[in-house]
């Protein structure tokens, strides 16, 4: 006999529909699994070259950096970038100190003037643009100083460093593109120091993946000459050598002339000890760059070699480039 208008078989489907209800409600049963494992960002080899010349070997960790081009934007995969020629970036900071520095050169006090130069050249390539325009600056101390400190940087920085550069270059294995990229920074590895966040504004080049060993590698590196009097008036060319280091005997004298910079004729093995960079009998790679000559050469007496003071030499100096 029917129970209050329901069949037996209704009361059974909803007697089971409330028996599975409270499952239903909860959603899936769930099982007791780990977590799917997080995907390791991938790196990238890759070489730093700085505005101060020193060389970082680190992995590079973005996937992907944004090019800015006149045809659009492109998102390149850091994994297929093989060379990135930075464009110049001045760091707002460094941008308003030397400006800063530069309302000072026309100082009622000398002391604050001769500071301000002084800084202005410790700050090289930093300054350089701004230092440029204030040339022609309306109060002649001020345009006269500029010259000044324009000239000390010239002869101290090659000049390509200083030729003003708007754009990235980025070169991958079969394609060059040149625009401005969006990051401010570039994430990286190091040995070192673990993670870290590189300013684009420190970075001069790049070399990653394949080009990476150097631009010295796999080349056979020349014999140093005894002197860099070849080269004159070659600006910016940079040289790579295997010198080894000489120092004269007692009481001969060293050959060499200037101290940091040296005259081209100075002897390339006995300045490489003056500078440094090498030891008396040691054979080291060492590299040079062509610059203008200083106004005069100063003497120093270093590592067991007295160099010489000279004056005008307009055939050119050179540096040691670090490595």
């Amino acid at each position: 006999m029917p129970v209050s208008g329901f069949s037996r078989g209704a009361l059974v489907a909803l007697g089971f529909a409330l028996l599975i209800a409270p499952s239903a409600r909860s959603g899936p049963m769930r099982t007791n699994q780990p977590p799917e494992p997080t995907k390791p960002r991938t790196a990238t080899d890759a070489e730093l070259k700085f505005v101060d010349d020193s060389v970082l070997k680190l992995k590079l960790t973005d996937e992907k950096l944004e090019l800015v081009t006149k045809h659009g934007v492109l998102s390149i995969a850091v994994a297929d970038i093989r060379r990135i020629e930075f464009a110049n970036r001045v760091p707002a900071d460094a941008a308003e100190r030397a400006l800063h520095l530069i309302a000072k050169l026309n100082h009622p006090e000398f002391k604050v003037r001769e500071a301000a130069t002084a800084e202005l050249k410790a700050m090289g390539a930093r300054a350089y643009p701004l230092v440029l325009k204030a040339i022609k600056h309306d109060d002649p101390e001020v345009g006269r100083r500029a010259d000044e400190v324009v000239k000390h940087i010239q002869t101290r920085v090659a000049p390509a460093l200083l030729e003003p550069r708007d754009t990235d270059l980025v070169q991958t294995d079969d394609s060059k593109f040149t625009g401005r990229l969006s990051a401010e920074v570039l994430n990286v590895h190091t040995f070192q120091f673990g993670e870290q966040r590189v300013k684009l504004a420190d970075v001069r080049a790049l070399r990653a993946g394949s080009g990476a060993a150097g631009e010295d590698a796999g080349a056979a590196v020349a014999q140093a000459p005894g002197n860099l009097s070849a080269y004159q008036q070659q600006f910016g060319k940079e040289l790579v050598f295997a010198v080894t280091g000489s120092v004269p005997a007692a009481g001969a004298n060293a050959g060499v002339w200037g101290t940091d910079l040296y005259t081209l004729d100075s002897n390339l093995a006995v300045a490489a000890v003056h500078a440094g960079i090498v030891k008396p009998g040691e054979t080291a790679t060492v590299r040079v760059r062509i610059v203008n000559s200083p106004p005069q050469f100063t003497s120093s007496f270093r590592n067991s070699v007295n160099s010489t003071a000279y004056g005008n030499y307009p055939n050119g100096a050179y540096t040691f480039v670090p490595r």
